[in-house]
């Protein structure tokens, strides 16, 4: 045994090895792969765990991204307003959906005024041949006289009641109303309206020629009073018949 002191000589073999070098901070010497560990290499640490463990079954996906940061999307949503497509499920718990407004009843309105102006127009021609023909060519007294008075009181005085009483009981609505998509129904949420509900409808506001028109301070009010009632949107006249106008879409 030589001493350490003296050199090695050719052929010699040092008795003890180097010590290993120092580890760098953060840096760790490579490990074995374990048998059976798939996806490892050889000498390289293993990989280091997801930050967000998958979800597990039962609970909803949680985004990846929370609201503010790169990478978020919101979830879809339908920006649409929703719509009524059927007068029956009118609920005066959610009086917004389905709600007619004034401008599309004004135009419903007009319709059906001037539907009621030409049907008067034919039935007093209708009235005036019929009593020239039972007064025998002459109108002046007589039972033609008395024909024709009888046709222009109906319709001067009932013609437009009679014809939105019998739209509203057998339809729901007018002929304009049926262009426009509207519906009459009851303000409490339970559907048709009925044959008494219409009448007392009808009687305080028919379109055309109707003795309840003339008075202009409370035809005025009834078609105006919309504007302070923000939740039904009823007219005085659906108020009174216990009825709401509703637009449906389909």
């Amino acid at each position: 045994m030589q001493p350490p002191s003296q050199p090695f000589e050719q052929g010699d073999q040092p008795r003890f090895a180097p010590p290993p070098p120092p580890a760098q901070p953060g840096w760790q010497y490579p490990t074995a792969r374990p048998e059976g560990h798939p996806g490892m290499q050889p000498g390289f640490p293993p990989p280091p765990a997801p930050a967000h463990p998958a979800p597990s079954q039962g609970f909803s996906h949680q985004p990846p991204y929370a609201h503010g940061h790169q990478g978020y999307y919101p979830p879809p949503q339908n920006w649409l307003p929703p719509v009524l497509t059927d007068p029956g499920r009118w609920s005066p718990h959610h009086p917004e959906v389905g709600r007619a407004e004034m401008g599309v009843r004004f135009v419903a309105r007009f319709v059906d005024t001037f539907a009621v102006g030409c049907l008067w127009y034919a039935m007093m021609l209708l009235g005036t041949l019929v009593s020239v023909a039972i007064g025998g060519g002459d109108m002046d007294g007589g039972p033609g006289e008395i024909a024709f008075m009888v046709t222009a009181v109906f319709n001067f005085f009932l013609l437009a009641i009679v014809l939105e009483w019998l739209q509203v009981r057998l339809w729901g609505r007018s002929v304009g109303k049926i262009m426009m998509g509207l519906w009459v129904v009851r303000s409490d949420g339970s559907g048709r309206v009925k044959a008494g509900r219409a009448f007392v409808r009808a009687l305080l506001y028919a379109p055309g020629v109707n003795p309840v028109n003339l008075l202009l301070p409370w035809s005025l009010t009834n078609v105006l009073w919309p504007l302070r009632d923000k939740t039904l949107r009823q007219c005085l006249h659906d108020k009174a018949a216990g009825t709401v106008v509703v637009q449906v879409r389909r």
